[in-house]
């Protein structure tokens, strides 16, 4: 005990925030770089979100085919290659095989042929060049477009390279003779060019049917407008109008228009929006865009990715393009006029993940008595003549016999 006149007991003093106290200035800086990772995942986050968009949207509007070179050549001799086992590899028909010479060099094409033999991790083929055989190990893709160049020099086909005039200049066409005076006119569709009418220009021109194979706007070599994109249509739908126009003056007595995945929809919005169709004898449509938020859906499907980001990626596809997706929607133009006015004749396989079959199942469900659905089982998007040639011609052959004088 402290007697009277001790010095009192030294009391405690309380804890005061300060230079003496780090704790409260501790806390302040790890609550800021939590609230920077945060922020940085944010931003992060929200980057790779626009990266992703900014890649489907460009598979819309981008007028040239970007697809990657998704696989490799195992090996290849004269007039056979082997390929790794996919369900593209190993799909029956006819098909293009494009490879690249090195890891910069040019790309080549040859066409692949029947499947020789399989063993579960291969697939070897027939393959036909004029290269020679490409080298073991070089990137190689299946694709649809079977030949690539012009009808003379991968079809020994007679044409003539031409331009007739558009609402933006001259627009560049090859144009197959026949003894007909009824023109087919064909439409190519996104990321392709006319080459991809080459599959179906011998069998028309068999059937003694000139063939107009025409460019759009923006084409690599045609003119181009100030979107410098793809408009679904929306703008390119002129183009055909021109290119319909250069029929009539040119002794056409009546034309079937044939329109390949964007080109079909094309080929409706025309039928829709132009002053006269009369000479519009019939159209013939492969794997048509007749919905294209419908087509988005089906493409963000194949991201994985949640279903209500379609509706962003739309708003970012309009944006880009200048286009109104709802403008270029053909089934419900159809629905509010009462149909097609001409007969019609849909391509569409079972295997498309680009434009959904759905869509030309629907359209020839409204109008049975005007459009004809021919659904190939296994093909991908405009893959139906590859899978099938014979099928498909003899269709296409039944058509037009039918519909054209």
């Amino acid at each position: 005990m402290g007697s009277e006149g001790s010095p009192p007991a030294p009391q405690q003093s309380p804890v005061i925030a300060g230079a003496d106290n780090p704790l409260p200035s501790r806390r302040s800086r790890l609550r800021r770089r939590a609230l920077f990772v945060v922020a940085t995942l944010l931003v992060l986050v929200l980057s790779a979100a626009a990266a992703i968009l900014w890649v489907i949207t460009g598979k819309f509007v981008e007028p040239i085919d970007d697809t990657p070179l998704n696989t490799r050549i195992v090996a290849a001799s004269q007039g056979t290659v082997t390929l790794p086992a996919t369900p593209e590899t190993g799909l029956p028909g006819t098909w293009g095989l494009i490879w690249q010479e090195g890891e910069a060099g040019e790309r080549r094409q040859g066409v692949l042929g029947r499947v020789l033999r399989t063993d579960g991790n291969t697939v070897t083929r027939e393959l036909t060049t004029d290269d020679g055989p490409p080298p073991a190990g070089a990137k190689a893709k299946v694709s649809v477009t079977v030949w690539d160049g012009d009808p003379k020099r991968t079809l020994a086909l007679d044409y003539q390279d031409l331009t007739y005039p558009g609402d933006l200049g001259p627009m560049p066409a090859w144009f197959l003779p026949g003894s007909k005076k009824t023109w087919i006119i064909q439409i190519h569709g996104l990321g392709a060019g006319r080459s991809a009418g080459l599959r179906t220009m011998p069998h028309l021109k068999t059937l003694g049917f000139p063939v107009l194979d025409i460019t759009c706007r923006n084409d690599p070599g045609a003119p181009h407008d100030a979107h410098a994109t793809r408009q679904f249509g929306d703008a390119e739908w002129h183009d055909l109008d021109a290119a319909v126009r250069y029929a009539r003056t040119h002794g056409a007595t009546g034309v079937v228009l044939y329109g390949f995945s964007m080109g079909g929809g094309i080929v409706e919005t025309y039928l829709d929006r132009a002053t006269d169709t009369s000479l519009v004898r019939g159209a013939v449509l492969d794997s048509p865009a007749l919905d294209y938020r419908a087509a988005i859906s089906t493409i963000v499907d194949g991201f994985s990715l949640p279903g209500a980001v379609t509706d962003v990626v739309s708003a970012f596809v309009e944006i880009r393009s200048g286009a109104d997706l709802d403008a270029v929607d053909t089934l419900t133009a159809n629905r509010h006029s009462g149909g097609p006015k001409q007969p019609v004749l849909l391509f569409h396989g079972t295997a498309d993940t680009i434009v959904p079959h759905a869509t030309s199942a629907a359209f020839a469900h409204d109008w049975p008595d005007d459009v004809t659905l021919v659904t190939v089982p296994g093909a991908s998007h405009t893959g139906s003549w590859n899978v099938d040639p014979n099928r498909y011609e003899r269709a296409l052959t039944t058509f037009l016999e039918h519909h054209v004088s």
